[in-house]
């Protein structure tokens, strides 16, 4: 067909089906693609009548899809069925559930996310996810090797003892060989019935007593499978606790929580009994090897061939089992991300109808899984299997060359036997090690490369050496030029790993806060009243200056002595799943009932627990959900209060609250603040109106303070933002009927604006 004769078939295809629809929705794909699609789209409109449909995305994928689909109704049907029937994943039928295509990626809320090592801090975004490499990666044994020396070391003795247990079927097997070789070689000689009866006694002694030993290592590795995986949780657990905020505010709950399920099953066996096992299995390896050169050393080095021959395949397989099941179970944990934001998003779902738009963005994360959880399992299977190839090499190289041997002359019968016995019982030992073990071991060397990424996690703020332990405050609380950025590299002023000086949350605050007052952080959103609350908990250490309590720098004393002075109620109250009691004795677990009873009754909490059915073992349900928002609060005082604190420091205690309840909960406050320091940081401005001193915050910098009426006296910063709440309030407490005609206007404009469209 001539190049004219193609242009004008295009030409009379754009008249009639509107190709340039097609060339503008594809324009950077061939031509001769584009028309294809749309004659695909002219046949099946003309054999169903139905318009043709319109492309979903101008992608090569789309447009694929596209032409199979319209191809099943044309004579390319064949051809194209054919072609799937090469591909194995087009046997498996469709989900009526899960899309096959991602869809939803763009605009989906679970988005790839990586944890950053110390190391990769430079980066400013993630890095991309690497294509499955097929080597081996020598850092993974070193992960293995480390995490194998922290928490399998001080159970050595308990280790090596399961291991050699664990031998007992494989030196069985042993022992039933060199009896195979008795009997064989003993039936030709007339001396010989004596010595088979010997050995079969031998080996029926044998068999209960392998038995007996190998249940004891079994028993003694689930114990130390068990024990090794508790250890390496504690420490996980620990170690997070003790990560900074910053953290938390980057990590996904649901990838946590899957390292700590998904991640550990895969530890815990190839730490414990495994390894035990492989210690065995090694030592086994070199009994057999030892044998079979005592029977025959030509036949040996010949058996020995296919295995030198399969090394390098097994380690490329092994190296693509890794890297494809580091990728499943990063998925994973997204997808369990997912799962757990899902479920809490209810509310948000229902309310906006976005149910569906929900569900479609989970069966992203689910397509995502499937297709990574597809090339883990396949390279799991390839590796397996290309392993267990060795093994039939082996038998074949060993069965070829004694029958040459035994044919030659040079070997009897009853060794071949016996050769070929300790050969199965060789290649046992090896493909308990290579194949079960290894392939446990790389399973555990993705699960420690995931953990690994949270130990090497560091923690910000340490007690220095000599830190003192901090006497109860009694005089004052100073900030003396503080400067602080959440930016700053290291936790210092100036300039950031990118040479960038960062913005200044604080800058130059100097200002003192007597033992016994009553003072209050405000100011409008950003102006660096969250911070103070930071520091002061020395969540973060300055980055210029300091804070001292009482003279002492807060960076010189132990954090433990420094948080016990200060009891803290926050905006969002967090109550475990457990009774009102426990609530509130969890801050000090050898608190008293009657110390409990008092916190309660100060919190203006316990008249209402007590009428309750079952009291303070009332049950708070998740979250606190069973309480209101006042009543988890005044849990939340009755906390502060058990501990009895020096300090009182309140962060946005009451801004989640209505304003009725929020009055209550601050006149509850007010009474229990006397004979202590209370630090309230707020944006609600009548909490602070009976302050003796009031701390205004504009953009990092203290720009006034005094107390509420001599601030509302000056034209400032303070009676703007007072006067800007009385007007809010003002205009909540309007009538219905203004509000209807509010509502009433907007209707009207909202016509106009229909009329001018």
């Amino acid at each position: 067909m001539s190049i004219l004769s193609l242009v004008g078939r295009g030409s009379a295809i754009a008249e009639s089906l509107g190709l340039a629809h097609y060339l503008h929705r594809y324009k950077r794909k061939p031509l001769v693609k584009v028309i294809a699609l749309a004659q695909f789209a002219h046949l099946n409109s003309s054999l169903t009548g139905e318009a043709p449909p319109t492309p979903v995305a101008p992608d090569t994928d789309s447009l694929n899809t596209s032409a199979k689909l319209w191809m099943g109704r044309t004579p390319y049907e064949t051809k194209t069925k054919l072609l799937n029937l090469l591909i194995p994943d087009q046997w498996i039928p469709s989900s009526p559930k899960i899309q096959n295509v991602l869809r939803y990626t763009e605009i989906s809320p679970w988005k790839e996310h990586a944890i950053l090592t110390p190391a990769d801090k430079h980066l400013q975004e993630p890095k991309q996810e690497p294509a499955p490499n097929s080597k081996l990666k020598l850092s993974d044994a070193r992960i293995v090797a480390r995490y194998v020396r922290r928490y399998w070391s001080p159970y050595a003795v308990v280790g090596v003892t399961t291991g050699v247990a664990l031998m007992s079927f494989s030196a069985y097997r042993l022992l039933f060989a060199r009896t195979l070789q008795v009997v064989a070689d003993g039936i030709l000689v007339p001396s010989g019935a004596l010595l088979i009866k010997g050995a079969v006694i031998k080996l029926f002694v044998a068999l209960p007593l392998s038995v007996g030993i190998l249940l004891l290592g079994e028993r003694l590795g689930a114990r130390l499978s068990s024990r090794i995986a508790s250890d390496m949780r504690y420490d996980l657990f620990t170690h997070l606790q003790e990560l900074p905020p910053n953290f938390h505010k980057e990590a996904r709950l649901g990838d946590l929580l899957a390292r700590f399920s998904g991640d550990m099953e895969k530890i815990e066996m190839a730490l414990g009994k495994e390894f035990a096992a492989g210690l065995g299995d090694v030592i086994m390896l070199l009994v057999n090897l030892g044998v079979m050169v005592s029977l025959n050393l030509p036949l040996t080095l010949i058996s020995l061939v296919p295995i030198l021959l399969m090394r390098r395949p097994v380690i490329q397989a092994a190296g693509y089992f890794s890297e494809t099941g580091y990728a499943m179970h990063q998925q994973k944990g997204l997808m369990t991300n997912a799962a757990q934001e899902g479920i809490r998003a209810l509310p948000l779902a229902e309310s906006f109808g976005i149910s569906n738009a929900i569900r479609g963005y989970f069966g992203d994360e689910l397509k995502k899984l499937e297709d990574k959880n597809t090339k883990a399992l396949f390279g799991r299977a390839i590796f397996m299997h290309t392993a267990t190839s060795s093994y039939l090499l082996l038998q074949l190289a060993t069965l070829g060359a004694g029958i040459l041997f035994v044919l030659g002359g040079t070997m009897s019968v009853g060794s071949l036997l016996a050769a070929m016995t300790v050969t199965e019982s060789f290649f046992f030992s090896y493909s308990q090690l290579s194949n079960l073990r290894m392939t446990q071991w790389i399973d555990a060397a993705v699960g420690l490369r995931r953990l690994d990424e949270l130990f090497q996690q560091q923690r910000t703020i340490l007690d220095v050496p000599d830190a003192l332990e901090m006497a109860p405050f009694h005089h004052a609380l100073r900030f003396e030029q503080v400067t602080f950025s959440y930016n700053s590299s290291n936790g210092h002023a100036g300039q950031n790993g990118n040479g960038v000086v960062p913005k200044q949350q604080l800058t130059a605050l100097n200002l003192t806060i007597k033992a016994g007052q009553f003072v209050a952080f405000v100011g409008p959103s950003g102006a660096g009243k969250s911070t103070i609350f930071n520091l002061l908990m020395r969540f973060y250490d300055v980055s210029g200056g300091r804070i001292t309590i009482d003279d002492h720098d807060l960076r010189a004393v132990t954090l433990a002595s420094l948080r016990a002075q200060i009891g803290v109620v926050l905006q969002e109250t967090f109550l475990f799943n457990t009774t009102i009691f426990d609530n509130i004795r969890i801050v000090k677990p050898e608190a008293t009932e009657a110390e409990i009873f008092a916190a309660a009754q100060a919190a203006e909490l316990h008249d209402f627990i007590v009428s309750l059915p079952d009291g303070y073992q009332t049950m708070v349900g998740e979250g606190g959900g069973r309480l209101s928002g006042g009543q988890r609060q005044r849990i939340a005082i009755a906390r502060a209060l058990l501990v009895n604190p020096a300090i009182l420091l309140l962060d946005e205690a009451t801004s989640s609250l209505d304003a009725d309840t929020a009055a209550a909960v601050n006149a509850t406050l007010q009474r229990v603040a006397a004979n202590r320091t209370v630090i309230m940081i707020t944006h609600y401005l009548p909490s602070v109106v009976n302050a003796d001193q009031i701390f205004v915050l504009q953009q990092g910098q203290l720009v006034e303070q005094g107390t509420h009426e001599t601030l509302l006296v000056k034209d400032g910063v303070y009676r703007q933002l007072w006067l800007n709440q009385q007007s809010m309030h003002a205009l909540q407490s309007l009538e219905p009927t203004t509000t209807n005609g509010v509502s009433h206007l907007l209707h009207n404009n909202e016509e106009a604006g229909h009329a001018r469209l």
